[in-house]
């Protein structure tokens, strides 16, 4: 009986180390299968981007893919979850999100250029911190030329520099003042300092300095104009009595 008893217990061992033998290569199998499924679904094959105007396509891609794992969509959703993708310089933000397994749709908030110069036939586009967003032939409209300034360091991505250290914030207080006021401007020129706005035709003169009181004056001044061409003479105006002139066909003589 003992010997019977000894007999079955083998079996019974045997019988269990099968079962977890089967039972190993089953949940083996189980998680092959479902590695296999991540990386052939989530295997990313399309990137719908949106929002960007002068920041190319394949830049905003090569940023997405930059490494040997962001062929995976979960990878690429889970890393800009956690704050860890890249993201170009030229752009304020940008959103991941997963479209279906194998598309990932994008949508980027770019930099706001707040000024450009003309550069070996090239348009150079820069935002409030002298960034260079753009060095090329586009248009971007609304942006106004800048004249008169000496810029350096004209690379792409990279942080002009001049000798007027302070026209980064000047550009910017202009474009504020004047949208407060809803006045569209195409150009701004510097002359030994001095500040010219041009909308068109007529110049407003501000002198050293562009001050929400000598802004304000030119809403319905402009209205009293209408077509006529000149310049506007508000460097003298401090918010007092102070005269303001209009001289017709009259403009700063540029260096």
């Amino acid at each position: 009986m003992q010997e019977e008893r000894h007999g079955s217990g083998k079996k019974l061992r045997k019988r269990k180390k099968k079962h977890k033998l089967y039972a190993a290569i089953v949940l083996s199998l189980g998680v092959i299968i479902i590695c296999l499924t991540i990386l052939l679904l989530f295997y990313v094959q399309r990137i719908e981007i949106k929002g960007n105007q002068y920041c190319n396509d394949k830049t905003i891609v090569q940023a997405i893919q930059n490494d040997k794992f962001s062929i995976n969509s979960l990878y690429v959703l889970a890393k800009y979850s956690m704050g860890n993708g890249e993201i170009p310089l030229g752009l304020e933000s940008m959103d991941v999100k997963m479209k279906n397994p194998w598309t990932l749709s994008v949508t980027v908030e770019e930099k706001e250029s707040i000024g450009y110069f003309e550069h070996k036939k090239q348009r150079v586009y820069f935002d409030e911190e002298g960034l260079v967003l753009i060095n090329g032939l586009a248009i971007v409209e609304g942006v106004p030329l800048i004249e008169g300034v000496d810029f350096k360091n004209i690379k792409l991505h990279s942080v002009l520099s001049c000798e007027n250290t302070g026209v980064f914030d000047e550009i910017k207080t202009i474009k504020q003042e004047f949208a407060e006021h809803e006045i569209k401007f195409d150009r701004i020129l510097y002359i030994d300092d001095r500040i010219y706005v041009y909308k068109g035709k007529k110049c407003f003169s501000f002198g050293m300095e562009v001050t929400p009181e000598k802004v304000a004056q030119i809403p319905p001044i402009l209205k009293k104009l209408g077509k006529k061409k000149g310049t506007l003479h508000l460097e003298n105006y401090s918010g007092g009595n102070e005269t303001i002139t209009f001289a017709i066909g009259e403009f700063p003589k540029e260096n």
